[in-house]
């Protein structure tokens, strides 16, 4: 399949809660949604889902909440993931795509973000003109 192609979305189970699906590995859970007014919501790997609004807020709100908690109790050195580069009066911050907070202890050098957590060091590479970075856990 093609990258730029969507899948036909799947059965979308836990409803009212962060929805997810069944694939041949388990259970999984859909990416932060799009709402788009008067056009529906889309997920990043099936496009458009027949959920509600609320569905859309209640999902993405606990997705950001959960990825900062396996964050603190799940993330081992080599694992990692995905945050937000943003700068919050004048000084740099790491987020989740909703903009929730995930350390202010941020240092700089050069493109290299390293970001501090509960006594956990996280280090990643940002992109020119991109606010997402790929990061792994260091120590």
């Amino acid at each position: 399949m093609n990258r730029h192609q969507k899948r036909t979305p799947p059965e979308i189970l836990n409803r009212g809660s962060l929805l997810t699906y069944q694939d041949e590995d388990g259970e999984r859970c859909f990416g932060y949604l799009i709402e788009f007014p008067g056009h529906g919501t889309f997920e990043p790997t099936f496009g458009k889902l027949d959920v509600t609004p609320e569905e859309t807020r209640t999902h993405n709100q606990l997705l950001s909440r959960g990825e900062i908690e396996g964050l603190d109790t799940q993330c081992a050195i080599g694992m990692g993931g995905i945050f937000y580069h943003r700068k919050k009066d004048g000084r740099a911050t790491v987020v989740t795509w909703l903009g929730e907070e995930v350390s202010t202890d941020v240092r700089m050098t050069g493109q290299v973000l390293t970001f501090r957590r509960k006594a956990m060091s996280f280090r990643g590479r940002l992109r020119r003109d991109q606010d997402a970075f790929g990061f792994k856990r260091v120590q």
